[in-house]
């Protein structure tokens, strides 16, 4: 049996659903979904949220009839619409084009009021666009208030920042789950006290709700949050756990005893470890799906018109040295794409919008032919920038003991002081592509990728406050083990800001540091998330789909969050370097590694010797 292990990363891509559906063709004609040792593994964060199908009882208490009695259950009646958190950065607008609008009613969001987040992993920070999002964006925003114990680039942009308690801080006890591990995990409340004037995150949303009751001169916006104030959180803990199919039968209290003892639960699913589909594989019960078998072929109308019926393989959206978002392979009448002209979109029109929507099939020897539109333009590599396999988004930058180690050019002196940090941001390239393009290791280099788009819509106007920001510069590190044509760097960065510019620039240190804020920034200017965008995909904006819901063994139809919307983080993109300074200190030619031949493509006989363990002896 073979188990597939399907990281968060290859999920980040435009055409990331056919991977899976192709993966889930092999497993399944093979025998291999549903059995301990052979299945497919995914991960990502929010699926912890399905473990928990009794959280109604939190967050869709029915305001209008508060449960005030702690041993019973709260009235459930919601009043809320979920919206895929991944079209405020697309200007909050659905995917027309041509004469085509291709998002469902169910997926059509709003625009965006206001933001209020926590535990939001610096959702305006690590946003794919994010200076689109900053620049044309936010300005039309009411409100963004964020709840964080870092102040990230989220906080920021934020008119509003509470400073809330780290996890070794708690006051408040709660609970999670995850999908790579069996247990129902509580947090106890701790004893360590808190080392400055914050807050709970549970008291942040409940101090808002009771200031806006006492606006409206509504004292109900006081009792919700009625066992927020007596410090009896077990209560909705309680509720949460009754009304969930694997949690049903512990007792709050008891569980934050014991994890303070440091002994966890286990979630009671059917096996352990969890191996998801094992009653489909062993008790013949139905998937979540229209027929109730596991479902290879598509009939609703949108996969027909994107060819993507059957499983295909197509070129992602931008990242690829050849056309395109192109279905390669040879013609087959199972599929038959609707061609952009009957879209009214001429078939040469090749620009981001429409490259979401143009379906072209190629057989690979054609496509071997085509190329990139934006090479004439002197673009050359395919730039991807992927989590770190140890950085949990921003861990590389929340103290500078992690930043200096975070890549080569760590230097806690800061010798070179056009450093923005102790470390900083780098682009890895293969050596013999950085020759070819005038660039030694180290050098500090522009990065742009669609200048349609990117960093932002709308003009660049060279030393303007906007393009100075948002323009990408960084380091090269020469990296023999990147494939030529390809180009990387790690996600995890904190990205340049107005502050954080203004401060490398009139700081006497130089520190890319806001001289308000105390934001400090791994970049001098921009960051990766210049050369991404939003990207929104049709086959995963239908109203017909049907699909199991986010939480609970339901099946419904049309967008559901994290199971039918668009993907919010593509990561690849199409670029041009630049050779922006050489990276040696005080205008000298190498960056000092490089001249003290330890560097590949430099290396001294020494460093060779060292290499072979010539030093050492027997």
């Amino acid at each position: 049996k073979t188990l597939i292990a399907v990281g968060m990363g290859p999920n980040q891509f435009f055409n990331s659903d056919l991977k899976d559906r192709a993966i889930f063709l092999v497993c399944a004609l093979t025998g291999n979904i549903g059995l301990h040792g052979g299945n497919i593994g995914s991960y990502a964060g929010n699926y912890r949220a399905a473990y928990f199908d009794g959280i109604a009882q939190w967050i869709k208490e029915d305001p209008f009839h508060i449960e005030l009695d702690p041993n019973k259950p709260a009235k459930v009646k919601g009043y809320f619409k979920f919206e895929s958190a991944h079209y405020f950065n697309h200007g909050d607008k659905p995917l027309k084009v041509g004469n085509k609008n291709f998002t469902g009613k169910s997926h059509t969001p709003t625009p965006t009021k206001s933001l209020v987040v926590c535990n939001s992993n610096s959702i305006l920070g690590n946003i794919k666009g994010h200076y689109e999002t900053v620049v044309n964006i936010l300005p039309k925003f009411e409100l963004v208030a964020v709840s964080e114990w870092w102040w990230t680039a989220t906080c920021e942009y934020a008119d509003v920042v509470f400073a809330v308690d780290s996890w070794a801080e708690f006051k408040y006890p709660d609970a999670t789950a995850s999908v790579t591990n069996p247990f129902l995990q509580f947090f106890p409340d701790t004893p360590f006290p808190r080392i400055y004037d914050t807050k709970s995150d549970i008291e942040v949303i409940a101090g808002i709700g009771k200031a806006i009751g006492k606006l409206l001169g509504d004292k109900r916006a006081q009792e919700y949050w009625k066992f927020v104030d007596e410090k009896r959180v077990d209560v909705y803990l309680q509720r949460i756990l009754d009304f969930t199919s694997m949690t049903r039968g512990y007792k709050a209290k008891e569980l934050i005893e014991l994890a303070k003892k440091g002994i966890p639960a286990l979630l009671m699913s059917r096996t352990y470890p969890k191996i998801v589909g094992w009653e489909q594989a062993h008790e013949e019960k139905k998937w979540y799906t229209k027929t109730g078998r596991l479902e290879f072929y598509r009939e609703e109308p949108e996969f027909i018109e994107a060819g993507e019926n059957l499983p295909v393989y197509r070129e992602t959206v931008d990242g690829t040295q050849y056309e395109p978002c192109v279905i390669v392979g040879e013609p087959h009448p199972a599929i038959r794409p609707t061609p952009p002209e009957k879209y009214g979109i001429p078939k040469e029109k090749k620009d981001g919008e429409t490259r979401q929507v143009r379906h072209i099939v190629m057989p690979v020897e054609k496509l071997l032919q085509t190329s990139h539109p934006l090479k004439k333009l002197g673009y050359t590599h395919v730039y991807l920038t992927p989590k770190y396999r140890h950085g949990a988004h921003t861990t590389p930058v929340d103290i500078d003991i992690i930043a200096v180690w975070f890549g080569p050019f760590g230097d806690l002196w800061r010798k070179d002081k056009r450093k923005p940090w102790v470390g900083e941001g780098y682009v890895d390239i293969h050596p013999e592509d950085a020759k070819a393009l005038g660039i030694e290791d180290g050098d500090y280099v522009w990065v742009d990728a669609d200048p349609e788009d990117r960093p932002y819509k709308g003009e660049k106007k060279p030393g303007s406050e906007e393009y100075r920001l948002s323009r990408l510069m960084l380091r090269v590190r020469y990296n023999p083990s990147i494939t030529p044509s390809i180009s990387r760097s790690w996600f995890n960065m904190y990205g340049a800001t107005y502050g954080s510019v203004e401060g490398h620039l009139k700081n006497k240190d130089g520190l890319a540091k806001n001289p308000r804020t105390g934001y400090q920034a791994m970049f001098r200017f921009g960051s990766h998330q210049s050369c991404t965008r939003s990207w929104l995909k049709p086959t995963l904006m239908t109203d017909n789909l049907v699909r199991k819901n986010t939480i609970g063994p339901v099946i419904r139809t049309g967008f559901a969050p994290d199971v039918h919307c668009p993907i919010g983080a593509p990561r690849d993109s199409f670029v041009k370097f630049t050779k922006a300074e050489s990276g040696g200190e005080e205008g000298g030619k190498l960056w000092r590694p490089a001249k003290l031949g330890l560097r590949p493509y430099y290396t001294s006989q020494a460093m060779k010797k060292f290499i072979q363990g010539g030093f050492v002896e027997s």
